[in-house]
């Protein structure tokens, strides 16, 4: 064999043996890596659960302390034993670890948090994945001229099940925003039906320029999917909404006698107009401005509503709001930015013309029995003043709670000029407790 040939050969030879041990290397990773992985992270003195799925094709992040489930996640890398992997909390955390023994330990990090915030986590690898008491079922439901994905949870156990279907707020319209809802019913014996809101993700239709009706027609097509089931006991079906679902429910049930029991989180009780006039006129003034400032980013919504009730056109609405921003640069932080341009189909959807629908009697005279939950910091509705418009109601069918430190989501919040100490942003305290009795106190009437 001539010194050209030998050369050849043996370059051949190495790229084999290296093709070889990367096959070998990444089976192994794969091997140590494939798994289901449960402990907690830690931050302060304050902790939290979590768990990663690497069993699966999608890899997947929970927290129940979170109120996530099945979180998507990214970027997982595995380096002689060092693994790093991204999670979207609302923000990105930034894990990294070293598998030693069955264990994962390391520290995470939050994309363009503070660098001194010291996060720890600890994973221990679980011999199979936790047995689901329930199974989902994808499905279509027709709702007029629109076709809405879902999917319903059913107990694996026998006989007639109560049911609930769960209404989306405004901004989070995907089946995957309420799994871990779905999951927490389902637990409790519950068929639990979830879907894509028209218009986003896999349900056909247009989103922006439906109306409240285009929406409460969409809730009691799958209540009557709910209804029709063989395993479903028709006199314990249920609504459950947050935010602007929330928000629908005595409307809903002004027109169909299937639902027994509502359940709203965080939801407006007099209109759109009135939540967009308190979150904006808040996000000015925690934004430096005055108070006067705030006041005056409330009463542009006001004001919209009037145009819109005298029959103003979306070019008109459009024009007031940028020569309002241009008059009043603080405007700029609010929905109602000088650069605004209003889309003429839209214009005729909830967000704008909807801003006319009040739900005052609504939830005044409704006479299905209704668990209503707030959250003392909400900065998207003003949860005091709707706690105290719902208690003068003296309407026995609606009970209110309302949550300290909780959030819009109902979730903990910590503000550091008035919290003395650092928390997670978990499920508030006393939400599952009370969801749970409630509930299951009104399937038994």
């Amino acid at each position: 064999m001539n010194q050209f040939k030998k050369r050849r050969y043996m370059k051949i030879k190495f790229v084999v043996l290296f093709f070889m041990l990367t096959i070998i290397n990444g089976c192994v990773n794969s091997e140590i890596i494939t798994g289901y992985w449960t402990g907690s992270m830690e931050v302060n003195g304050k902790t939290v659960d979590m768990s990663i799925d690497l069993k699966q094709t999608k890899k997947l992040f929970s927290s129940y302390d979170l109120m996530l489930l099945d979180q998507p996640i990214s970027n997982l890398k595995l380096i002689n034993r060092k693994i790093t992997f991204l999670v979207n909390l609302d923000i990105d955390f930034v894990f990294h670890g070293e598998i030693k023994n069955n264990q994962i330990t390391g520290n995470a990090a939050i994309n363009g948090g503070p660098p001194n915030m010291d996060i720890a986590f600890s994973l221990t690898k679980q011999s199979e994945l936790p047995v689901k008491t329930y199974s989902i079922e994808s499905l279509t439901i027709k709702s007029n001229d629109v076709i809405l994905s879902a999917e319903i949870y059913t107990p694996k156990t026998e006989g007639l099940h109560p049911a609930i279907v769960l209404l989306q707020g405004s901004s989070t319209n995907l089946k995957t925003d309420y799994l871990f809802d779905a999951d927490f019913f389902a637990k409790l014996g519950f068929e639990v039906l979830i879907f894509d809101k028209r218009g986003n993700g896999k349900s056909t239709g247009e989103y922006y320029s439906s109306g409240y009706n285009d929406l409460i027609t969409d809730a009691i097509a799958c209540l009557e999917t709910m209804y029709s089931r063989k395993s479903v006991d028709k006199n314990k079906i249920g609504l459950w909404g947050y935010s602007q679902g929330g928000m629908l429910l005595p409307k809903i049930v002004a027109k169909t006698s299937i639902p027994h029991f509502l359940i709203a989180k965080s939801p407006e009780i007099i209109s759109e107009t009135e939540a967009a006039a308190f979150s904006d006129s808040l996000r000015v003034v925690n934004s430096g401005y005055t108070d006067s400032d705030g006041h005056l980013a409330a009463e542009s919504h006001r004001k919209i509503e009037k145009m819109i009730r005298k029959g103003s056109d979306y070019k008109d609405v459009e024009k007031f709001i940028r020569q309002n921003a241009q008059k009043y640069n603080f405007m700029n932080q609010t929905g109602l930015y000088g650069s605004i341009s209003i889309d003429k189909n839209e214009f005729n959807g909830f967000y704008w013309k909807g801003r006319t629908e009040n739900f005052y009697s609504d939830w005044k005279n409704t006479d299905v029995s209704t668990l209503v939950l707030l959250g003392e910091r909400d900065d998207l509705i003003n949860a005091e003043k709707s706690e105290a418009i719902i208690k003068g109601f003296n309407n026995d069918n609606v009970i209110v709670k309302l949550f300290p430190r909780a959030n819009h989501h109902l979730k903990k919040t910590f503000n550091p000029r008035v919290d003395s100490e650092f928390d997670w942003p978990r499920i508030t305290e006393g939400y599952s407790e009370l969801v749970k009795n409630w509930i299951q106190k009104e399937v038994k009437k």
